[in-house]
């Protein structure tokens, strides 16, 4: 798990607070300790919790710890990033593909929320 006070644990108990309650769009990291791809994707999450520090919350869910939040989600690979803009699912990306996807996922995320669109997939 990410250890970084940018980004804010989540689990099942303080889900629906943290993400479907958010004021601003949430970018969810789903990994394990276990998973090599998601240790090489946490300081890329962390950078971009600084970088959109108050446009954007990000959050990370520990797959093992949370499994039934896990699967709620519907991820079934780690890491699975998701974005929520007003309590909905806007985006799901499976695995990490670098700091450039990852990155454009967070824009697009702010920008979703700053024209108050709410589309899901």
């Amino acid at each position: 798990m990410i250890d970084d006070p940018a980004v804010v644990a989540v689990n099942e108990v303080n889900f629906e607070d943290e993400v479907l309650k958010s004021k601003v769009p949430v970018l969810i990291d789903v990994s394990t300790e276990w998973c090599g791809p998601c240790r090489v994707a946490a300081p890329v999450v962390v950078d971009l919790a600084k970088r959109h520090s108050g446009a954007l919350k990000v959050v990370a869910i520990d797959g093992d710890a949370s499994p039934n939040l896990t699967a709620q989600l519907g991820v079934r690979g780690f890491p699975t990033f998701l974005g929520v803009v007003d309590g909905r699912v806007v985006s799901r990306r499976a695995g990490f593909g670098g700091k450039a996807p990852l990155a454009a996922l967070a824009e697009e995320l702010v920008t979703t929320h700053s024209q108050g669109s709410t589309r899901a997939i």
